[in-house]
This record gives C-alpha cells, sequence and structure tokens, in this order.
C-alpha cells in the first residue's frame, strides 16, 4: 500500500490526476494492475486517498505550527486574546507557506473542492472531506475562543471558519493567474486577506497586524513534515 500510494504520487505531482491511471500506476511499479486491485478497487480510490493524506498533512503541520504560538505566548506571557488571533493567523499563514513549498500537493487535494463538476464518487469525496472537516473544525474552535474572550465580536464560527479558508484559498489561486498577466500584487496579499477577516469580525487592526509581524516569521512557519512521512504508519498487512 506505502509503494502503491508512494508511486501514485509522483504521478499525480507530476501531471495531475491525468498522468495517474492504474496501468501506468502498475507500470511504473513493475507489477501487474491486478496487484494495484488487490488494495484499490478504482483509480478513483487511489485518488481519494492521496487527497486525504494530503489533508491530513496539511492538518498536522497546521497543528504543529500552532504549537509553536502556543509556545512563544506562554514565553511572552500573551493574554487569552492575543493567543486566539495568534493561532488564527498562524492557521493562514502556514497554509500559505505549505502553498509556496509544496504547489503540486496542494493542487491534488484541492482539485475536487475548486470545480462545480463531481470528480470523484459521493463515498470517496466525503471520505477526503473527513480529513479536511478536521482542520475546520479546530479552525472554529479557535475562532470560538477568540469570540468568546472577546478578540471577536459575536458570530457563528463554523461560518467563519468556511469564510477565513475561501478567502484565503482564493487568494491563493488568484494570485496565480494575476502573477502570470502582468499585475503585481503585494507580496503580503494573503496576510491582507486574513487581516480584512479578522478586522472584519472585530479584531483590533493594530493587534492583528502586530501579531502578523510575529507569527510570520520563518521560526514560526518551517514545515517539518512531509505528506510521505505519513505512509510509514500504515501497515504491511493492509
Amino acid at each position: 500500500m506505502r509503494e502503491i500510494l508512494n508511486v501514485a504520487l509522483d504521478l499525480a505531482c507530476a501531471g495531475g490526476f491525468d498522468n495517474l491511471t492504474l496501468h501506468r500506476l502498475a507500470e511504473s511499479m513493475n507489477r501487474s494492475v491486478a496487484a494495484v486491485y488487490r488494495y484499490f478497487p478504482s483509480r478513483e480510490a487511489v485518488i481519494s486517498e492521496l487527497q486525504r493524506l494530503i489533508a491530513t498533512h496539511i492538518n498536522l503541520i497546521t497543528i504543529d505550527a500552532q504549537q509553536r504560538v502556543e509556545a512563544w505566548a506562554a514565553a511572552t506571557s500573551a493574554d487569552a486574546q492575543e493567543t486566539a488571533i495568534a493561532k488564527i493567523l498562524m492557521a493562514g499563514i502556514i497554509y500559505d507557506e505549505y502553498a509556496h513549498q509544496q504547489p503540486n500537493e496542494l493542487g491534488l487535494v484541492m482539485r475536487y473542492f475548486s470545480t462545480p463538476h463531481h470528480v470523484l464518487p459521493e463515498q470517496d469525496a466525503a471520505h477526503v472531506f473527513e480529513a479536511t472537516a478536521t482542520g475546520l473544525d479546530r479552525l472554529a474552535e479557535i475562532l470560538d475562543t477568540a469570540t468568546q474572550n472577546g478578540a471577536l465580536k459575536p458570530g457563528v464560527s463554523r461560518d467563519r471558519a468556511m469564510m477565513f479558508w475561501a478567502a484565503l484559498q482564493g487568494t491563493i489561486n488568484v494570485l496565480k493567474i494575476v502573477n502570470r498577466g502582468g499585475w503585481s500584487p503585494a507580496p503580503n496579499l494573503v496576510q491582507q486577506a486574513l487581516f480584512t477577516c479578522l478586522v472584519g469580525w472585530g479584531a483590533n487592526p493594530d493587534v492583528v497586524e502586530r501579531l502578523t509581524s510575529i507569527v510570520a516569521d520563518g521560526e514560526f512557519t518551517r514545515i517539518e513534515r512531509s505528506a510521505r512521512d505519513l505512509l510509514s504508519n500504515i501497515d504491511d498487512d493492509k
């Protein structure tokens, strides 16, 4: 299973999902198609597992970064409001960092969410969204904490989590287009989008600006895991 997913990730990152067929996958492994079918009943099942793998990886690197924020908050005696805002910002900034470091991987996991067409069967799509929803639920909890301690005005945290993610993903996608079209947007446009969301929800602009400059530092945004690290947790007998 590890071998299949490692090779599938190589093929998909090199040429997108159109480059990933079970025959090409089997050929790249010097195995028969029947050997692939033993673990995955279809191409869509392989795609679903790759997307779930990457979504889980994004959740884990976000947790890593937010734990560094918590350590900073403890060391600097930051109050509850500042800590909550910093963790919200970190969720967006680490996602943007991952998008820069691994654009092909991010493109794989976002393909289903960025097209109106049903790329995957409903069962496989639900499987992918489970991993993505875990990150959104965690973000909603932090937004709720920020609301309860007065850092943000009252609002529906789950709705805000979706808007935050949509603004983040939309800005990243738009930047890919405008940069090629000759426009010269601000280099920190993603951070500006996060700033706009938080200030619109009632955060203090000066606090958001100050915390952004802190958590955007490379010490906080380093990524020490890879998606392939998760494959080592797959049991050999599965």
